[in-house]
């Protein structure tokens, strides 16, 4: 009988003998697994708060806008059509086909009036449609030949523009809300508009809204900040973009 119970004990402790060892494998694995989607959850939770590109992207999109100073519009339709021309052609300029465009005699970039259309389309919508003219000062026109259907752009160009930073983005489905910064053109008395760190103030800002279509964005409306949001000042401090 003690032979026997001797004999039965042995196959208990070895089973004993394993199970702790295997249960730590388990539960490091376990361990492992945990932080490893707690550091992917942070790096997620990271790339959504971190969204100076998406602003970047945002400040390229509505640049040749901003940089004539629109007077505010809720329906593109109401939009003038010199300041339409402007945008789309300067739209045209700061595309990628830049280096392909030649110039004239003259030195003057010459650009098809087809290329301005294909912008104001991108930037404005399909419906928005082009009056093709010239327009500008005589030293700093900007011709365009309508037998050749061609802009003959000056290289020295115009110089006084407005430059926008995107302080805060609200999303709504494909709608973007963004509140904007607008930098007046460089001189004696904007060169002093600075904060503490030494950066440049916006002169005002404004409030655009855009509409995503596929891969680009359209502006669909510029308006002034509500005067009676209590928030106005913060909202261009506010750097995070709220989904709803």
């Amino acid at each position: 009988m003690f032979m026997a119970k001797t004999n039965g004990a042995k196959p208990e402790y070895r089973r004993n003998k394993y199970a702790a060892p295997v249960g730590g494998i388990f539960i490091f694995l376990a361990i492992v697994g945990l932080v490893t989607i707690i550091f992917l959850c942070l790096r997620f939770t990271q790339a959504m708060l971190d969204d100076t590109g998406e602003k970047e992207r945002f400040e390229k999109t509505i640049l040749p806008v901003v940089m004539f100073d629109p007077v505010p519009f809720e329906n593109v339709q109401d939009i003038d059509p010199l300041f339409l021309l402007r945008s789309a052609l300067w739209d045209t300029l700061l595309g990628d086909k830049r280096s392909s465009y030649q110039y004239d005699s003259l030195g003057r970039l010459m650009v098809p009036a087809s290329d301005v259309d294909i912008h104001c389309a991108l930037l404005f919508g399909p419906d928005v449609h082009l009056q093709h003219q010239g327009f500008g000062r005589a030293d700093t026109a900007y011709v365009y030949d309508e037998s050749t259907q061609m802009y003959y752009v000056p290289t020295s160009g115009e110089v006084d523009f407005y430059t926008p930073v995107v302080e805060h983005v609200v999303k709504k489905g494909d709608t973007f809300t963004l509140t904007v910064g607008c930098l007046a053109p460089l001189n004696v008395f904007t060169q002093i508009m600075t904060d503490e760190s030494g950066e440049r103030m916006p002169e005002k800002y404004m409030i655009y809204d855009l509409l995503r279509v596929r891969d680009h964005y359209q502006i669909t409306a510029v308006r002034d900040m509500p005067v009676e949001d209590p928030n106005r000042e913060l909202v261009g401090l506010n750097s995070n973009t709220a989904a709803q």
